[in-house]
């Protein structure tokens, strides 16, 4: 019995674990939220922006640094972002580090730029229908 229900879950496990790397593939993708030090978990879909003009997103880069931001057609908004460091702990595990992050002067409390690394400790990366789901496992 154990056999048998092993091997209905072997193809849902396998394809699961191939959608997990086309995470690792470089581009800019749509987040549910600008990458920050007080969210535990984004949401990040599977398939990269095209032509989009609003909305948050976020790009990985084949250097191991991400930026995260607003986008907008005009500038007459609030508008946040990140940038730092990712690192590939395994297949379904990323460390994130933010070196920068700012907000525009038209956000409620003004201006602000913060160039303080701050290592964000480790991310469970989950794949789900329509994308990815990344939950903070550990801080340092």
């Amino acid at each position: 019995m154990k056999k048998i229900l092993f091997l209905l879950l072997l193809p849902i496990t396998c394809f699961a674990q191939g959608e997990i790397s086309n995470f690792w593939k470089s581009g800019t993708r749509g987040i549910s939220a600008v990458i920050n030090d007080k969210s535990d978990s984004y949401w990040i879909s599977r398939d990269p922006i095209v032509g989009s003009r609003y909305g948050r997103s976020l790009n990985l880069n084949d250097d191991g640094t991400f930026n995260s931001g607003n986008f907008a057609w005009c500038d007459n908004d609030c508008f946040y972002h990140s940038s730092g460091t990712f690192k590939k702990i395994d297949e379904t595990h990323i460390q994130l580090q933010i070196n920068s992050s700012s907000q525009t002067i038209l956000c409620p409390d003004g201006e602000k730029v913060n160039t303080e690394p701050r290592d964000l400790g480790i991310f469970e990366i989950k794949y789900h229908e329509n994308g990815y789901k990344l939950i903070k496992i550990n801080s340092k």
